[in-house]
């Protein structure tokens, strides 16, 4: 649910994906990382000389290539971990995720002695942060590579504007997003149900059919007309949502129902419900 300072507007409500922005929780997760980083570091310097060599080539890279800071000014490894911190928790956003990349980058360079462990074990806990907390991007190989766009937000955005008068519609949207975008909860399968529901109460606004696959039926003879396939096509998405093995009813476990599919079903249905409110203005059947 959404807070009483986003429900009285004194505070953005969480977007779905973090393209162009970071919240505070998520740099704190996102440092945590680092801090992870910097304790297999100093683990393997008490074992070894070679990996504290290892730790101080990485650090020196980040401070002189990074922080453009002069070489012989870099007087401890503190201060590298310092400004690493200060840049997670602080600087743009787009100079965070800079920092993440060169950081991968560096540790593929120099931990050759480890490069299968360490390197992957930062990228993946850098992905897993990333797909928790929503952001949209992901370690693609050594890059960060967007993996949502900010058309398929809008796309969200505007289906919910677009059913502004079916106040069951709307809810149903404004749930699922706000089901998929909790990061300390997220609920995947209910947001899954209320986003087919928000399909559903469209269609029941133009052929007053309660059930999604007989209003389906019945869109034509109401007056708006859909390609077979794509109706066909629905009707199979709902049988798949509501049959006796379908998520409304239990039968698929929420451990198979990951984000992903979450947000895909919410894109989809929002696409779906914006057409439908779109036709059915253009023949009158809806305002």
């Amino acid at each position: 649910m959404a807070s009483f300072a986003e429900r009285v507007g004194k505070r953005a409500p969480r977007s779905i994906t973090q393209t162009n922005d970071l919240d505070l929780e998520t740099r704190t997760e996102l440092w945590n990382v680092f801090v992870a980083l910097r304790d297999i570091f100093e683990e393997a310097g008490r074992r070894s000389n070679w990996d504290n060599k290892t730790a101080k080539n990485f650090l020196t890279s980040v401070w002189a290539w990074e922080f453009k800071r002069p070489r012989d000014e870099m007087e401890s490894q503190g201060q590298v971990w310092s400004l690493i911190k200060r840049t997670m928790l602080e600087a743009e956003w787009f100079d965070v995720l800079n920092l993440i990349e060169e950081t991968a980058k560096y540790l593929k360079r120099y931990a050759e002695r480890y490069t299968d462990t360490v390197h992957e074990t930062l990228t993946e806990a850098f992905n897993n942060r990333f797909e928790h907390f929503l952001v949209g991007y992901r370690f693609i190989g050594h890059e960060l590579t967007p993996i949502d766009t900010s058309a398929e937000a809008d796309a969200i955005g505007g289906a919910i504007s677009d059913v502004a008068s079916i106040a069951g519609a709307r809810h149903s949207l404004e749930r699922a997003t706000e089901l998929l975008a909790d990061r300390e909860k997220p609920d995947y399968p209910n947001s899954i149900k209320e986003s087919i529901s928000a399909v559903e109460a469209v269609v029941k606004k133009v052929t007053g059919k309660g059930e999604l696959s007989k209003g389906l039926a019945e869109l034509e003879a109401a007056g708006l007309t859909i390609h077979p396939a794509l109706k066909g096509a629905w009707v199979k998405m709902y049988g798949w949502t509501s049959d006796d093995d379908g998520i409304r009813h239990g039968g698929v476990d929420a451990a198979d129902v990951d984000q992903a599919l979450a947000a895909y079903m919410l894109k989809t249905c929002s696409a779906f419900v914006s057409y439908l409110t779109e036709q059915g203005r253009k023949t009158g059947l809806l305002r």
